[in-house]
């Protein structure tokens, strides 16, 4: 398991990339918004394999509808540790408005969830 201190710097980034994807006037399709949270997740892998000498081994990222206003992500993310246990961080935004995502993404969410891969990092590029 890991420690407070990195659940809330986890949350942080989480939430502070929805709180841009939730500004008013704003649509983004789904490309726009994995990209966004690519980086943050891109970054809590690297920092959490510096801080606990472990590897990233998978991780999924989900999108989904939670009503007919509002939409979630979350992630989970696996890692091994160097006696070869396992731990996992995971986080998911506060409700979402699915006004702020353009028409198109809209009508996909509402067909149902969708689940991406979060592929491993470049850790030859400082993020």
């Amino acid at each position: 398991m890991f420690n407070e201190k990195t659940f809330e710097a986890v949350q942080d980034i989480f939430q502070e990339v929805s709180k841009h994807l939730n500004r008013v006037g704003f649509y983004v399709n789904l490309e726009e918004l994995q990209g966004r949270y690519d980086d943050a997740l891109q970054k809590i892998i690297l920092d959490e394999e510096r801080e606990k000498n472990c590897r990233y081994i998978s991780g999924e990222f989900k999108i989904f509808a939670v009503d007919e206003k509002n939409y979630q992500c979350s992630y989970a993310l696996y890692f091994e540790d160097a006696d070869k246990s396992y731990h996992v961080l995971e986080a998911q935004t506060k409700p979402l408005d699915l006004e702020c995502l353009t028409e198109d993404f809209r009508g996909e969410l509402k067909k149902g969830d969708m689940s991406f891969e979060i592929a491993e990092p470049d850790r030859n590029v400082s993020v």
